[in-house]
């Protein structure tokens, strides 16, 4: 069922992170990976869903005042993720683990389409590069 979903590259309310809970433990245990304008903290973890990953993403109030500039951020780096998601998934399927992810732009200045797919597609990589160096070494503590 989940490779349905990658095919027709789809961001259900499922893959969306929205509990409380888990969004604590990600900002207190989680790890960071880091671009000049997006951050990605991520934490590997159980999910109450059945897909190998879910998301957030975040633009910072400080940084854009109006409310329309921080939602056409999260809404440029939500369509990267969502034409790109396989990348991740794909690599956490191979482990059998699952992720919470949390996207935040700290850039100056509002993103085009081109620049935040080529941003997030940066960050997966290094994610996935990430995850594999740990699932090889799992002594690790952060994770």
């Amino acid at each position: 069922m989940v490779t349905e979903k990658i095919l027709r590259q789809t961001l259900c309310k499922e893959e969306r992170l929205s509990r409380r809970k888990l969004i604590g433990e990600l900002h207190s245990k989680g790890v960071s990976v880091k671009t000049p304008a997006i951050i990605l903290v991520y934490r590997i973890t159980e999910l109450p869903c059945k897909f190998p990953a879910q998301a957030m993403f975040s633009a910072s109030k400080r940084i854009f005042k109006r409310s329309h500039d921080r939602n056409l951020a999260k809404r440029m780096m939500r369509e990267a993720y969502r034409k790109q998601k396989h990348i991740v998934y794909s690599s956490l399927e191979s482990i059998e683990k699952q992720a919470a992810l949390h996207f935040i732009f700290t850039g100056r200045q509002l993103p085009n389409q081109a620049y935040a797919f080529g941003k997030i597609l940066e960050l997966m990589k290094r994610f996935n590069e990430e995850i594999i160096k740990n699932n090889l070494n799992p002594t690790e503590s952060a994770i």
